[in-house]
């Protein structure tokens, strides 16, 4: 489970480092000391922004691995009374919420300051047709990530469950996704509202470690930067960097 991974690396690294704190942990996770404190403890549930930030913090960079402790954790806070046959459900359900960029978007849509959300005030904040962005809507609510009070619609703050297995493309399928909603911003979005760029290096692919967690650097900082005023707009990141040669036989 991604708790008991998270309690091995701060003992490995205090075992490596006797002057280790837990405050330097957390700052490598990205995260309060308080916040990992709880968490360590048990007192503070793993939610699935949570358990995606502590999957990254923690540099787990295999796909598989990443899923299987994302899957392992989500289920492990599933209501036990849940039948089997619902819990599948649960399950394909969740697999779609996490392939599908409308479902996160609408997720953060809802952390806005001075939105009321309705389901369409939500489709046309997001440009997404009404009945799709229903559809995502209510299954946010079967998964039990978002509430409906009258005509608003509000985070929960609960754990979504997950079955033992999950589509093994669905990470592969978001991240298309988010590819292709940054190839619509390239045609349709002005300059001032979007930034493009990128550079072409020859490298050395031994630094290719060192350049994953630079970049990760700085998403936090950007992250945190961006998060830090009055939340009136919903923006993706996307960084890729790839290979453009291939290697020699």
């Amino acid at each position: 489970m991604l708790v008991e991974h998270l309690k091995k690396t701060f003992a490995d690294r205090c075992r490596n480092n006797p002057a280790y704190s837990l405050r330097a942990f957390a700052r490598s996770l990205g995260m309060d000391s308080s916040t990992v404190s709880a968490l360590l403890s048990g007192k503070r549930p793993i939610t699935l922004k949570t358990a995606m930030k502590l999957i990254e913090g923690l540099q787990i960079s295999d796909p598989h691995e990443a899923q299987a402790l994302l899957v392992e954790t989500l289920a492990n806070t599933a209501p036990a009374a849940k039948s089997k046959v619902a819990y599948t459900e649960m399950g394909l359900q969740t697999a779609e919420a996490i392939a599908s960029w409308q479902h996160f978007a609408i997720l953060a849509v809802l952390e806005l300051k001075n939105f009321i959300p309705s389901d369409r005030s939500i489709s046309e904040r997001l440009n997404i047709p009404l009945p799709i962005a229903r559809e995502c809507l209510e299954r946010l609510e079967r998964l039990e990530l978002i509430k409906k009070e009258r005509n608003s619609w509000s985070l929960t703050g609960r754990n979504m469950s997950t079955p033992d297995q999950v589509p093994s493309g669905s990470l592969r399928e978001g991240h298309r996704q988010n590819i292709l909603k940054a190839l619509d911003s390239l045609a349709e979005d002005s300059v001032e509202i979007r930034d493009i760029s990128g550079i072409t290096m020859a490298v050395s692919s031994a630094r290719l470690e060192g350049a994953r967690k630079m970049i990760q650097e700085f998403r936090r900082r950007l992250a945190a930067y961006m998060e830090g005023g009055k939340r009136d707009a919903v923006y993706r990141l996307n960084i890729q960097l790839i290979p453009l040669s291939k290697e020699k036989k």
